[in-house]
């Protein structure tokens, strides 16, 4: 196993021995990479938080919501569906509405 850290940048009340806000960590065969000198952190294998897997929270909450699921490359390669989207989120909020008022009656 090859363990590699960098830390640099001291972080308030950090202990001497943890100052960064830059942290490189490379461990072989890890399912976590985290790479502070980038703009993103890459969890290969499910987040689990106190036994709570995060992503299945997550895609729950979006059904629940009835939020669309969005492509966002095939809407930059094909404008129309970002248009049907938004029309349809319009349409939407013109219901709920209309079904409030109606209700309130």
């Amino acid at each position: 196993m090859n363990n590699n850290y960098t830390y640099s940048n001291s972080i308030g009340h950090m202990p001497g021995s943890i100052t960064s806000n830059t942290i490189t960590t490379s461990i072989a065969d890890s399912a976590i990479t985290i790479d502070g000198s980038g703009d993103s952190v890459s969890v290969n294998k499910p987040l689990i938080v106190n036994d709570r897997n995060i992503l299945k929270e997550l895609d729950e909450m979006r059904d629940a919501l009835l939020l669309l699921k969005r492509d966002v490359d095939m809407e930059a390669k094909y404008p129309r569906l970002r248009e049907l989207k938004d029309e349809y989120e319009r349409a939407l909020e013109k219901y709920k509405t209309f079904e409030t008022i109606k209700e309130s009656k």
